[in-house]
């Protein structure tokens, strides 16, 4: 099936699927969701997923919300409608209490790797709520746009100073002088996948340095790389028009790209 959809209860069709004005998602954009990667009829990640939507529910006092043993239940009855490709699943929970998960096919992009355009004053480490993926994603969608109005694929969101926080849909990382940096989870998402490539590199003995990082780093980084829960590990090749080194993936992105299917990634 191309789009399953599974809404407060049970499978109903697409076009079915309606949600109230008085739900908080609706009126505020207040829940949350998670999206995952399908493959082979299971999503691999799913228990990280889960966790982490369970420990924002908490942390965002959203009493009320659906149970994780109903959310798994019901991703279990979507992703049983998949055939063997690839597939987008998103959950969306509320207080209201809402359920929604769906899934829809997804195509690899076939390209090596990708663009983005840095965006400065995009992102600050003190907005807490950005460390919860949120449906309020309205700033997130204005990066985008404005990156893809530049040319770019992608947007690295920046502090007022130019320090690294996050992309408009992905962690990132970079690679300096064989280490592997990425920004602490302060303002931005503590990426599902994001863990996955620590531990791997870790497991790798790949030296990793988890701070902030200046612009002059980032700019002059050997490799950067982003990171989610559909994609994987996808390198950048330019920031701002400019390429990362050679224009090419790197080698160490390429390693943990390996590392990331062993570690139970796909």
């Amino acid at each position: 099936m191309s789009h399953v959809v599974w809404l407060d209860g049970g499978l109903v069709q697409p076009g079915d699927a309606a949600l109230p004005i008085t739900d908080p998602g609706v009126r505020w954009g207040d829940g949350l969701f998670e999206t995952m990667r399908a493959e082979h009829g299971r999503v691999p990640l799913l228990d990280r997923h889960l966790a982490r939507l369970e420990a924002s529910l908490q942390a965002l006092g959203m009493d009320g919300a659906p149970a994780m043993d109903e959310v798994r239940a019901a991703v279990d009855q979507v992703v049983g409608q998949l055939d063997e490709g690839i597939h987008r699943v998103r959950i969306t929970v509320t207080t209201r209490p809402t359920l929604l998960v769906e899934a829809t096919p997804h195509q690899p992009d076939p390209r090596p790797g990708v663009s983005v355009a840095s965006l400065i004053g995009a992102w600050w480490a003190g907005d807490e709520i950005r460390q919860h993926k949120t449906l309020s994603y309205a700033g997130h969608r204005l990066a985008h746009r404005r990156a893809v109005a530049a040319g770019a694929d992608h947007a690295l969101l920046l502090d007022d100073v130019g320090h690294l926080g996050e992309s408009d849909a992905a962690n990132v990382f970079i690679v300096a002088n064989g280490t592997l940096l990425t920004p602490p989870v302060e303002g931005i998402l503590g990426g599902v996948t994001r863990d996955v490539l620590l531990e791997a590199a870790e497991a790798e003995h790949i030296p990793i340095d988890v701070r902030h990082i200046a612009e002059a780093e980032w700019r002059n980084a050997n490799e950067m790389f982003l990171s989610n829960g559909l994609t994987g590990l996808t390198p950048v090749l330019s920031i701002d028009g400019v390429p990362v080194r050679d224009g090419r993936p790197g080698p160490i992105s390429e390693r943990l790209a390996g590392a990331f299917a062993k570690a139970g990634g796909w």
